[in-house]
């Protein structure tokens, strides 16, 4: 799917900008339709806008905060209003998994699952419909909500920044800087996600299917990767131009909003 026209769009019209920002954050924080809504990579564009000093950062992200509370609100509501009959929904009648999944994350975090469940894709959607169908107490529900937003809302639009700030700075390894940065950043949540495996396999944990193949072997490589590109930045030939872009990001997140 070709989102430029709607990044355009919002470009052309910074008026309704934020309106814009508030209304994708609020649709990927609802139950269904936040699994089907590509909003990480709408927030992403916007993130680029944000970067190349279209739209405020902290505007973008207050919206972006209220939007994901609402979202989340109304999911724990319509949870906490059906119950279990949600589970005989003709959607979840064909997904099953979506809920199943969710239960296993919910009754191993507890609570902690709310916040958790903002930064873990496959279950980002359903967390605050199960937390409204366990009748959690709403006052407990809406403080982790509000925290937990509170967190991801400006998290989640400093990938887009980056990207839009890196297309300002001039010089040739400009391009090089850019690759790094991609390759540091798929090499770390690799890496990560590995080393979670490798947790799960030590403590010998079958709950979640998993390549156990190796493991090791790709873990090492993944550090080796992640470590040689971080030192790239902090103390090789693109490090001039690495703290450059952090001073650059810097002054557009503290910038000023003028479109008001």
């Amino acid at each position: 799917m070709d989102f430029t026209p709607l990044v355009d769009w919002i470009t052309n019209n910074p008026e309704w900008a934020y309106w814009a920002i508030f209304t994708i954050a609020f649709l990927e924080s609802l139950a269904i339709i936040g699994i089907l809504a590509p909003g990480w990579i709408l927030l992403v564009g916007v993130g680029i806008l944000i970067g190349t000093g279209s739209i405020n950062y902290f505007t973008a992200a207050l919206y972006c905060f209220i939007g994901a509370v609402l979202g989340e609100y109304l999911s724990f509501a319509v949870g906490n209003h059906f119950k279990d009959r949600v589970r005989h929904w003709p959607i979840f009648q064909r997904h099953p998994d979506w809920l199943t999944k969710t239960d296993s994350f919910f009754e191993r975090f507890g609570v902690a699952s709310i916040a958790l469940g903002r930064f873990v894709g496959p279950v980002r959607a359903f967390v605050p419909l199960i937390a409204g169908m366990s009748s959690m107490p709403l006052i407990r529900f809406q403080i982790i909500n509000v925290v937990s937003a509170a967190i991801w809302a400006p998290v989640y639009l400093i990938p887009g920044v980056l990207i839009g700030a890196s297309t300002q700075l001039e010089g040739s390894q400009t391009n090089w800087l850019i690759v790094n940065l991609i390759v540091l950043i798929l090499s770390g949540w690799m890496a990560l996600v590995y080393l979670r495996n490798w947790w799960r396999l030590k403590h010998h944990d079958e709950s979640h299917e998993y390549d156990h193949n190796h493991l090791g072997l790709k873990l090492l490589a993944l550090i080796v990767v992640t470590s040689v590109s971080l030192a790239l930045l902090l103390f090789g030939p693109l490090s001039e131009l690495f703290y450059s872009l952090l001073n650059l990001m810097l002054e557009i997140i503290t910038a000023t909003d003028t479109t008001g």
